[in-house]
């Protein structure tokens, strides 16, 4: 019997998780349009969204690493 550890395709996968979750957390925390500076609204909305794709990124890779493990 083996200990599940967070290895490889395990780690990339709760990376991924963590990776969206605070993109969608940078994304939503977002002055809404019309009551900040337009620039900082712009440029936190576009890092939350690279934010989620990278996890998103991470999340196919981990997910595509552990089904090829099996």
């Amino acid at each position: 019997m083996t200990a599940v550890t967070l290895a490889g395709p395990r780690r990339l996968i709760l990376a991924g998780a963590l990776v969206t979750v605070s993109g969608l957390a940078v994304a939503a925390t977002a002055p809404i349009v019309g009551t900040g500076v337009a620039e900082r609204i712009e440029s936190q909305q576009s890092a939350g969204g690279l934010l989620v794709v990278a996890g998103w990124a991470l999340l196919a890779f981990g997910i595509h690493r552990f089904g090829r493990e099996r």
